[in-house]
């Protein structure tokens, strides 16, 4: 099964004042555990979410070289207001459908959706729903300095994805092909293997991350700083 690997904390920049934090959990997944172990590209081995005050940075790796095998859509399914449902798993304008067209919904509904592809250059769109329908947010292109090593990275603004500090939210990964109603192929959520292409499915929504808030810590020239006024101290009680 999936597991929660670890909660880390990066400090952004190395300055004499305070800075703010990156905050950030890694989820893993098994790997091979889909219909055909040659498809690398897909395959999941890990995504990490991580925040700032502002942005949500997000990256996911999977087993093959994906500079190599540019084919393959990334999709990200969120739920942060339960009570945000509607029925049809194929409505593409309501919660439990996407506005990727795919076969994959999830039973409390999503308010929040990020896509991606990797060919032709490569893109990524945010959405939000509304309570009627979706509504593209944010339009960018994925980060693919480490895509040799599978790792393919994005950052899109707290706000877009109608996000702020201290919201937890349920969510989902999946990897699939590009076309239409195509089902996934690796979800994070689960190990169990996919039956095909072109089936429906539901994602259970049960991994969590909560949007921390801005933590300040000192950089080196303020430890150092504080380092010298102990010293100081120390001194004047000899």
């Amino acid at each position: 099964m999936m597991r929660k690997l670890f909660i880390a904390i990066a400090t952004v920049g190395m300055g004499a004042t305070a800075h703010a934090s990156v905050i950030g959990t890694t989820y893993t997944d098994a790997t091979s555990d889909l219909l055909n172990s040659s498809l690398t590209n897909i395959d999941l081995v890990s995504a990490r979410f991580s925040n700032d005050a502002t942005h949500l940075h997000l990256s996911v790796t999977v087993l093959g070289d994906v500079s190599a095998t540019t084919w393959g859509d990334y999709l990200v399914f969120i739920d942060h207001t339960p009570s945000l449902t509607a029925p049809g798993r194929g409505d593409a304008d309501g919660p439990r459908g996407n506005p990727f067209h795919r076969g994959i919904a999830a039973p409390a509904g999503t308010d929040a959706f990020i896509g991606s592809w990797l060919d032709d250059g490569g893109g990524n769109l945010s959405y939000t729903f509304d309570g009627d329908r979706w509504n593209q947010r944010e339009a960018g292109t994925p980060n693919l300095a480490r895509a040799a090593s599978g790792i393919v990275s994005w950052t899109f603004s707290l706000e877009s994805l109608g996000l702020a500090a201290g919201d937890t939210f349920q969510f989902d990964v999946a990897t699939t092909g590009g076309a239409d109603g195509g089902s996934s192929v690796d979800l994070l959520s689960t190990d169990a293997i996919r039956p095909g292409w072109g089936f429906d499915e539901d994602s259970t929504l049960d991994l969590t991350y909560t949007v921390a808030g801005s933590t300040a810590v000192p950089g080196v020239g303020g430890i150092a700083a504080l380092a010298g006024l102990g010293l100081a101290r120390r001194r004047r009680n000899r």
